[in-house]
């Protein structure tokens, strides 16, 4: 029985640039063919062909992760933290009057608590990412009763059809 190495779902962008620099010495070996090291690195075909091109282009260098770029956070951890903490709790401890949170309700919280409106959509997925997920509520009654409305159905189809005939 062979076992296959670990792999987390998603790498830091260090642990990426690990990969890529541990990949240089045997991207231009001729030993290893594409779908070799691409098995071996856990990675495509295609990603082993742009680090060689990468390579060709650039220099060893070329592999080396490139500053990141991208709107920075508002939010601390120890703020985003807060939130998810907050989200465990009952909304009606916050000022609302029904329980169960919206976006629109986190939204709020995290507005008038830290000054920062961060748009609807946006904060959807940002609460996927904090491991919430959206759950549309029940939409029946507590004390619906099947048998009761069975029956109302068998009567108003009976009394429809005595209407046609």
């Amino acid at each position: 029985m062979t076992l296959s190495a670990w792999r987390p779902a998603r790498l830091s962008r260090t642990q990426q640039e690990e990969r890529r620099l541990a990949a240089q010495p045997l991207l231009n070996d001729p030993d290893w063919s594409t779908r070799d090291l691409a098995r071996h690195f856990g990675v495509a075909e295609v990603t082993i062909r742009a680090w060689r091109a990468r390579i060709r282009h650039g220099g060893e260098e070329a592999l080396r992760a490139s500053r990141a770029t991208g709107r920075p956070e508002f939010l601390t951890p120890d703020q985003q933290k807060e939130i998810q903490d907050i989200l465990e709790s009952d909304p009606r401890l916050h000022g609302f009057e029904t329980s169960g949170w919206t976006v629109p309700k986190v939204r709020q919280v995290i507005g008038l608590k830290y000054g920062v409106w961060i748009d609807r959509a946006h904060l959807s997925r940002k609460l996927r990412r904090w491991g919430f997920s959206y759950q549309r509520p029940a939409l029946r009654a507590v004390e619906r009763n099947e048998e009761d409305i069975a029956a109302w159905v068998r009567l108003q189809k009976e009394a429809l059809e005595k209407k046609e005939g």
